[in-house]
């Protein structure tokens, strides 16, 4: 597209409106907003430089560390529930491995299966309150929970199944109920039963129709769920009895499109532009 359009391409970048309202906790905290607008392509360069390279700018341009930029810029946040709700995003223990036993409150986050425990301080940092700090960072947790579950995947350990309840959003009138169902997610993508007002409902999804995941925390106070849309309708499903599992399915999603995807590119390379 910007090789047609021939337009320049800046990224504008936005510091301290995620650690104002994390995902995961919206309670509002107080801090300084910050904003860099970028040149990342020339007109100039638009010519001169492969569709690879303009894709590989684009993708460092959106490379994105709130809690860097936090500690980079010494910002303290001194709200008291600064940990309140990270297990969502931290659902597995580096200490002993175990998923879904996390939880937190206040400025603290533990795993309810070991009983490790590691604070989070006014710079954004976790410590562990005894023993080996494995992640003091907070992205670096987030990526080593991804690997993990690329590594299932690899070794064909991964799978989820639950018990849903549905709800339909076909237009901007509100949600519709669907009363319950069941989700599977595995290798081969996404299979979604239950009853649409009287009607069989069946939604699969195999990998490479989703590059990644919307996912939602406590969403209006229902609880985590997970959106799949199809053309004429968008369905929110919310798991009943697996906790703490739509950050995994959100991984999972990502590594089974790369993996897909990486099949499909070694088995048939495109060429690139500069040799059609």
């Amino acid at each position: 597209m910007i090789k047609v359009l021939k337009h320049p391409v800046a990224m504008l970048n936005m510091h301290g409106n995620y650690l104002t309202q994390p995902v995961w906790n919206l309670s509002m905290r107080k801090l300084p907003i910050a904003a860099d607008l970028t040149q990342i392509i020339t007109k100039e360069e638009i010519e001169q430089i492969s569709v690879e390279e303009i894709n590989e700018r684009i993708h460092k341009a959106f490379e994105y560390d709130e809690y860097k930029w936090q500690k980079d810029n010494q910002i303290k946040i001194d709200f008291k529930d600064r940990a309140k709700g990270l297990h969502h995003v931290l659902y597995q223990c580096p200490s002993c491995l175990t998923e879904h036993e996390m939880d937190s409150d206040l400025n603290m986050l533990w795993c309810n299966h070991c009983k490790k425990t590691y604070e989070m301080d006014v710079n954004g940092s976790l410590k562990a309150t005894a023993g080996v700090t494995e992640f003091s960072h907070i992205p670096d947790w987030y990526e080593f929970e991804r690997e993990q579950v690329k590594k299932q995947i690899l070794e064909k350990t991964y799978s989820f199944e639950d018990e849903v309840s549905i709800e339909s959003l076909p237009n901007a009138k509100g949600f519709i109920p669907l009363g319950k169902g069941k989700l599977i997610h595995g290798r081969n993508g996404f299979i979604l039963t239950g009853d649409e007002l009287g009607k069989p409902l069946q939604v699969i999804k195999e990998p490479l129709a989703m590059y990644s995941l919307h996912i939602e925390y406590d969403y209006m106070k229902k609880g985590d769920c997970v959106d799949i849309s199809t053309l004429n309708d968008t369905y929110y499903i919310y798991p009943l009895n697996k906790k703490n599992w739509v950050t995994k399915l959100h991984f999972a999603t990502e590594e089974l499109y790369k993996l897909d995807k990486a099949k499909i590119t070694q088995s048939n390379p495109v060429s690139s532009p500069e040799n059609t």
